[in-house]
């Protein structure tokens, strides 16, 4: 019990820590071709919405780098506005990278998505499991009260395998080379290296969907 008060403690305080701080950075100081590059050729907007900016995060659930963005992420979609709507799409570079993609778009297929995305990074950064395959990560999930079965069928349904093909086009079109890498509006590109940190890279997201 004192554990879990302790994690919830920290929790809040780092994520009040976070808020504060990006408040109160100076975002004028981020510039394009220094912190945030623009696309050779703009894209439209991944998903429909009512939002008047989309922000894109690609990933991946086995990086180190996007486990740990993660909770900086998490605290900026709490806080965000409502005209600012968060995409996440799965990077694949290789067929490890896909089965965590396909892994991504069953449980958003399913409903399941918001309620284990960030277990599984914590499964696999603070836990070493791997989760490498739809076995290993429908045994994990059913841990966590999702239905093996459904999952395992979502896993490999045709709906998925569109997600998976459109997402492995969306690498390329983007430009993305690594990640975890955003992009603002289907025309600006930032990375946690190009911005200068985690807090800094929520700054520029912060700046570019200011208006």
């Amino acid at each position: 019990m004192l554990h879990l008060i302790r994690i919830g403690f920290l929790t809040l305080l780092t994520s009040v820590l976070i808020m504060t701080a990006v408040q109160a950075d100076d975002h004028g100081r981020y510039r394009e071709g220094q912190h945030y590059t623009r696309l050779a050729t703009p894209l439209p907007a991944l998903e429909p919405s009512a939002a008047k900016h989309e922000v894109v995060e690609l990933f991946w659930y086995g990086c180190s780098h996007c486990n740990d963005f993660d909770p900086y992420l998490e605290v900026w979609k709490v806080k965000t506005r409502a005209d600012v709507n968060l995409v996440r799409v799965p990077a694949i570079f290789n067929p490890r990278w896909e089965q965590h993609a396909r892994a991504f778009y069953a449980l958003e297929l399913m409903g399941d998505l918001e309620k284990v995305h960030t277990l599984i990074f914590e499964a696999i950064h603070d836990q070493g499991r791997s989760l490498h395959n739809v076995g290993s990560m429908a045994r994990f999930l059913g841990s966590h009260g999702i239905d093996e079965d459904e999952f395992r069928e979502a896993f490999d349904s045709f709906a998925v395998e569109t997600k998976i093909n459109r997402a492995k086009q969306l690498i390329r079109d983007y430009q993305v080379t690594g990640v975890p890498a955003i992009i603002v509006d289907g025309t600006y590109k930032v990375t946690g290296s190009s911005a200068g940190g985690y807090q800094q890279l929520i700054g520029v997201i912060e700046m570019l969907t200011k208006d």
